[in-house]
């Protein structure tokens, strides 16, 4: 019962599809129940061959809830629902009358028929397959009603007129409740398909900024990030890191495991920062990381950065891999462009690297 209830819930906020097969459950025995209902008023009023169908009918639609959808024959019952619904109204309105209503049932089916086409698994008919149904459901409603509006059903006058407006009642009303729940059941795709589309929507974004191995910004990004602290005139900093001998790593021990270094560097980068500062993949080992702090901050957070490096261990085919990484930090003053910046920290970097690397110029 709480599982049920946790689904429901989910369904209701957009988070989960309804399952096909519940959905045709509940259709199917909804209508079959309906089917009964008429069985019932049809053999108390003595219209036998009326009851008889309508008996057969919920049988067909219990069948259908059954076994037909345990197999997943949605189509079939899509098809065959549609045609039973038709016919039904069609023969009962011509044997009792056009003031019984039930003609009303057909009308609903042009509404249910776009639903349920466009939500069937797999399907491939477009637009044609509704608009079929639509058609054969006007023309039927209009020679049904030519024919009611020059002839007498078979039992037509045989019963009191209260009766057939007590059936036109309940003929309307079943047919307002049963579009209602059509209406909540496409409002609840609506949903589920706008929330995952706006899933979907993110992931492409964060997959569009982002550097695909590490995960970090990637350049495109991190400038339009750069772009924005600048307007804001604020105190930052940027720091140029370069993996030292990576390319003795990958010529050592495989590309692979200079993937991991680097995957490595990038995850103690991206702890040793604040959520609001960037870190972005600049171009083959290099990183380059924005911080909202003064240069001697900005050194501090540097030096805890190399630290971490020069202590990481990666085990890499049973052999233990270390590495150090050199930084350049250049801090924004009034004036000063990010392309500057950006050669400031890079110069500082060369400096380090130049003196010994596994270290921090700041």
């Amino acid at each position: 019962m709480k599982r049920m209830y946790h689904m429901v819930r989910q369904i209701l906020s957009g988070k989960r599809a309804i399952n096909n097969s519940i959905k045709y459950l509940l259709v199917c025995s909804g209508v079959a129940l309906v089917h009964l209902c008429f069985a019932i008023s049809f053999a108390a009023v003595h219209v036998m061959p009326l009851a008889i169908y309508n008996i057969a009918s919920t049988a067909f639609y219990f069948f259908h809830a059954t076994v037909t959808n345990r197999k997943k024959q949605y189509m079939f019952i899509y098809i065959s629902a549609v045609t039973e619904v038709l016919f039904h109204s069609c023969m009962t309105t011509l044997l009792l009358g056009w003031d019984w209503g039930f003609m009303i049932y057909a009308i609903v089916m042009i509404p249910i028929s776009f639903y349920l086409a466009y939500t069937l698994p797999n399907h491939e008919g477009g637009i044609v397959s509704p608009m079929v149904s639509s058609g054969v459901v006007i023309l039927c409603f209009n020679v049904v009603h030519a024919i009611c509006r020059h002839t007498t059903g078979f039992y037509e006058g045989k019963y009191p007129v209260n009766m057939s407006v007590a059936f036109y009642y309940f003929n309307a009303t079943v047919a307002f409740l049963i579009l209602l729940t059509f209406s909540i059941l496409f409002a609840l795709e609506i949903r589920y398909m706008q929330r995952r589309l706006e899933q979907e929507n993110d992931t492409l974004e964060e997959v569009a900024k982002t550097d695909p191995l590490t995960h970090l910004l990637n350049r495109r990004s991190m400038n339009g990030y750069m772009a924005q602290v600048v307007n804001q005139r604020k105190t930052f900093c940027l720091m140029m890191a370069d993996i030292d001998d990576f390319k003795k790593v990958n010529d050592t021990y495989g590309h692979d495991c200079g993937d991991e270094v680097l995957i490595a560097v990038s995850n103690i980068i991206s702890c040793c920062v604040r959520e609001d500062d960037y870190v972005c993949r600049w171009g083959g080992e290099e990183i380059l990381i924005l911080v909202r702090t003064d240069l001697t901050l900005a050194a501090q957070v540097a030096e805890r950065i190399r630290q971490r490096v020069a202590s990481k261990v990666i085990s890499r085919k049973g052999k233990e891999v270390r590495v150090t990484i050199t930084i350049g930090v250049s801090e924004y003053h009034n004036g000063m462009s990010i392309q500057s910046m950006i050669e400031e920290a890079d110069q500082k970097l060369y400096r380090g690297k130049n003196n010994g690397k596994n270290q921090v110029i700041a």
